[in-house]
């Protein structure tokens, strides 16, 4: 006779063997070892060694597997004169189910990979990591090694079973809440690759909650990942093997991925290229402002890459339409821009231009955007520690409305963006009040610089308290005629006029200076959120002379060119030239910055016609691709929100 049985695991099986005479003999045994109780305790059948009956407990045996596969023992029933009754055969059929991924985050899966379904923030911690796949490639494998593939290797071991029983099967699942979110491939045996699960990229076919049945000899999946953690995807996949009988579940394993988050990459970081546009309008070309960027970047043997005409269709703010950044898994790192949802005249840029074979691109969607969904109101500072937290990739900071405003003219960050930046958890955002700027972005008032100091740069502050001392200054010396902005204009009831004013003329504005008294509260009050999120000192804040004239609906900009608003690149500060009151052959304000900032090389360039009359500056016109951290992971410190599983 026979015993059969399959089992999915390595458990003990019960079986009954109920004889009244003779005794069994263990013949032989591969796989499991087989135990028959005697007084009240389990005792191994040793190998041909009679066991009287009648057995304990209706004749109750424990098989016990060894190994999974197929497994066999074999009892012979003998009488008192040792001639064979009956021959009894349990076979033992044992099955590994079992996912298994880069757990350990080495870059590759081998036997050290175990607790596939934890996630743990922490170095030497468990939990695998898959990207983004928003590169564009034409065949995720590339067997010339030119590009890196985004997909994540998942292995289904082999169960150890040449087939399974009748009615048995192995798929691999997810939710549908879940699936639209990642697609899995599986290699065939001719080495192309078909959806088995998830979301099928084209939309032309319906997402699978449930895939086709597996190989009982094992498969190579691999894993794309579609979103970026958001408010309603903490970015968590799970993916369960279930070996199934009909509708039941008989067993199940589980292997977990965390979606890597994109990071920003701060000003202290190396630049790899500069972006800026050309601009050919009559009456506002930035050709004055090219030559002097070009020069000052070539000077450092920084690339320049210019945005032809065709390529922004009159939109030179390069700035306000994509953020640079990156994502990173333990095979490798994947530089991706975020688009922003602005929509003008660069809104194609990134698309043609920078998106190719490992250069991600992605763009946020939702409400009507605004003028503080533009990245001009992006920025994220230094690595910081902060009472004793540490936040190794520096703290994201973007600008909104006052708190506590709710009045029907209020701006602020669309819903969707912000979510965005909270979700990605690594960088903790915070926000400050920039709503009374009549742009609106953080870059007007705040730059982070690299600087030899105990937290390795400082922050820079629009400071019109400076900009009136030093005017005081002038006058006090009797240089109250000094002209500002000389043989410059502006706009006017009459259009353009001349823009020249005399510092006493200036001084006694008492309007003017009303006002700027009222905007360097809004930039006092800001600072000391600067100060308190970062855990920065005043020894770390310098103030840069800028003055703001209001431009209407409560609202102000720049009055002359704002040297806050300028481009970082290592230890250059390339700075929109401010054409303040001369003095001995000499700006003001240009000699306030230098002396502010003495450990920096600094390069002024003209931008008064091509960006400062439109409300923007240097920054607002360029843009840089940098260099990722180095020797950083964003998984080896729990982050603000951060969970294990």
């Amino acid at each position: 006779m026979e015993s059969n049985h399959f089992i999915s695991k390595r458990e003990d099986v019960r079986v009954n063997f109920s004889i009244q005479i003779g005794a069994l003999v263990l013949e032989s045994a591969h796989g499991i070892k087989l135990f028959h109780v005697e007084s009240n305790e389990w005792k191994e059948f040793a190998l041909n060694t009679p066991v009287h009956a009648p057995l304990a407990f209706e004749g109750l045996i424990r098989v016990k597997p060894l190994e999974f596969g197929e497994n066999k023992a074999t009892l012979i029933h003998v009488d008192n004169n040792g001639q064979e009754i009956d021959k009894i055969e349990i076979n033992v059929a044992v099955c590994c189910v079992s996912l298994r991924n880069d757990s350990d985050r080495d870059g590759d899966i081998d036997l050290i990979d175990t607790a596939n379904d934890n996630w743990v923030w922490g170095s030497n911690q468990r939990g695998a990591v898959v990207l983004v796949n928003n590169d564009l490639e034409t065949e995720e494998h590339d067997p010339s090694g030119r590009y890196h593939s985004e997909w994540a290797k998942l292995v289904v071991e082999n169960t150890q079973l040449d087939e399974f029983p009748e009615g048995f099967s192995l798929i691999l699942a997810s939710t549908e809440a879940a699936a639209p979110r990642f697609t899995v491939y599986k290699e065939s045996s001719t080495g192309k690759y078909e959806r088995i699960l998830g979301l099928d990229p084209s939309g032309e076919k319906k997402t699978l909650i449930e895939s086709p049945p597996l190989s009982p000899k094992g498969e190579n999946l691999y894993l794309e990942a579609h979103e970026y953690p958001s408010e309603n995807f903490e970015g968590l996949i799970t993916l369960e093997l279930l070996l199934v009988k009909g509708q039941f579940v008989m067993s199940i394993d589980a292997a977990v991925f965390r979606v890597a988050p994109w990071i920003m990459t701060p000003n202290t970081l190396p630049p790899e290229r500069v972006f800026a546009c050309r601009i050919v309008d009559e009456g506002s070309s930035n050709e004055k402002f090219l030559e002097g960027l070009t020069k000052a970047l070539n000077n450092i043997n920084i690339p320049l890459t210019i945005i032809e005409p065709q390529d922004h269709l009159g939109d030179r703010w390069i700035q306000d339409e994509v953020e640079f950044g990156y994502v990173q898994a333990p095979s490798h790192i994947l530089p991706v821009v975020m688009d922003s949802p602005r929509d003008r005249g660069l809104d194609g840029f990134p698309e043609k231009k920078l998106l190719g074979e490992d250069f991600g691109h992605f763009q946020l969607g939702g409400s009507n955007p605004g003028s503080l969904d533009s990245f001009g109101n992006l920025e994220v500072s230094p690595p910081v520690s902060v009472n004793g937290r540490e936040y190794p990739f520096g703290r994201i900071v973007f600008g909104g409305k006052k708190y506590g405003d709710y009045s029907v003219d209020y701006r602020k960050m669309m819903p969707q963006l912000r979510n965005f930046l909270y979700s990605q958890k690594v960088q903790s955002p915070f926000e400050i009040y920039t709503d009374w700027l009549s742009v609106g972005h953080v870059d007007e008032i705040f730059s982070f610089v690299p600087s030899v100091n105990d937290i390795g740069f400082q922050v820079l502050v629009a400071s019109p308290r400076r900009a009136k001392a030093i005017l005081e200054r002038l006058s006090l010396n009797g240089q109250g005629n000094a002209i500002m902005f000389e043989g410059l204009k502006r706009s006017g009831p009459k259009g353009r006029e001349s823009a020249e004013k005399k510092v006493d003329e200036l001084l006694n504005d008492e309007e003017f200076w009303q006002g700027n008294h009222g905007y360097q509260d809004i930039i006092d009050t800001n600072t000391s959120i600067i100060k308190r999120e970062l855990g920065v000192g005043d020894e770390h804040v310098i103030q840069i002379p800028v003055l703001f004239h209001p431009t209407g609906a409560n609202r102000t900009s720049a009055y002359f060119p704002n040297m806050i608003n300028h481009l970082v690149i290592n230890h250059v500060s390339m700075v929109p030239k401010p054409h303040g009151p001369l003095v001995d052959g000499e700006c003001a304000f240009e000699k306030a910055f230098k002396n502010a900032v003495p450990q920096r090389d600094v390069v002024f360039i003209e931008d008064w016609y091509s960006y400062h009359l439109l409300g923007g500056e240097v920054h607002c016109g360029t843009n840089v691709q940098r260099k990722p951290f180095s020797h950083k992971t964003w998984w080896s410190l729990k982050p603000d929100g951060g969970y294990d599983i």
